[in-house]
């Protein structure tokens, strides 16, 4: 199912002509979905806007990693893998 959203979401980036943004410019973008997010939980509470930030910054993300040809789908499960098997390794808490 990742699979299914994120190309259709590349098809509406190249449909929109949003697919010229270098990888620094993405980053730059996720970033100001990040700050929108949290200025949703400003009064303490998430907002109800706040899981369309949410979805933005997956989006934004998703889109980062198709245009950089990365499959975040398999990095995901990776990096799942890799937390499971260092558990809690070098934390506090």
């Amino acid at each position: 199912m990742l699979s299914v959203i994120i190309e259709r979401h590349h098809r509406w980036l190249v449909a929109m002509g949003y697919t010229t943004a270098t990888p620094l410019e993405s980053l730059a973008l996720i970033t100001s979905e990040i700050g929108e997010a949290a200025n949703e939980c400003r009064t303490g509470a998430p907002t109800e806007q706040f899981s369309e930030e949410l979805a933005d910054i997956v989006l934004r993300t998703f889109g980062l990693a198709r245009s950089l040809n990365i499959d975040i789908e398999a990095a995901m499960l990776a990096k799942i893998e890799k937390n499971e098997a260092t558990g809690r390794k070098g934390r506090l808490i």
